[in-house]
């Protein structure tokens, strides 16, 4: 009921400008001008930002598919790329150690890939894990890969990749976010 009347609302003069002296309601109506220029110019820089992301789309795309073919198991990751992962988390590693012990490694040639790494990486997001549910979990499970990809018009769709499950047929599920037009972009 008071959405309702607050949306009666929308658009409506509250009588405040009009009760200003004139010489008052003409900075207003300067004041709104500069917000259109700033506005302006607000949508050409989110413009830009826009081709900006793209162009770095562009660069990253070959290291998201790799990490879709490690995580997956299709290949491993070159020695290089695991010594400078092991320089990251070396002070990590230092502390764990002093907290639970070193641990052996176990031989495990039979584990493929990395094993329900998508739903690791969601409930390690804060704002992702509040929102998986037990029911999520279990499909969520079978997430083999997340991929982005920019539309002709501004917006991106999320493509949800997954393997055989008992949830779903569809190998894929995807998602489009078109970005709407509010102050410029």
């Amino acid at each position: 009921m008071i959405e309702g009347k607050l949306g009666q609302l929308v658009g409506r003069s509250s009588g405040y400008i009009e009760s200003l002296p004139a010489p008052v309601r003409r900075r207003v109506d300067g004041l709104k001008g500069l917000q259109k220029e700033h506005a302006k110019l607000e949508a050409q820089f989110q413009e830009e930002v826009l081709q900006l992301e793209k162009k770095y789309f562009a660069k990253f795309t070959p290291l998201y598919e790799k990490r879709a073919d490690i995580v997956n198991g299709a290949t491993e990751p070159s020695e290089e790329e695991v010594e400078a992962g092991k320089q990251d988390d070396e002070e990590d590693d230092e502390e764990s150690k002093e907290v639970s012990g070193e641990k052996k490694d176990e031989p495990s040639e039979s584990v493929k890939g990395i094993p329900e790494f998508w739903l690791s990486a969601m409930k390690n997001q804060v704002s992702l894990a509040e929102m998986i549910t037990d029911r999520d979990e279990a499909a969520l499970k079978h997430l083999t890969n997340i991929r982005m990809e920019y539309l002709d018009r501004p917006g991106f769709r999320l493509i949800f990749e997954f393997a055989d499950n008992e949830f779903f047929a569809n190998k894929s599920i995807s998602k489009t976010y078109f970005y709407q037009e509010e102050n410029g972009y």
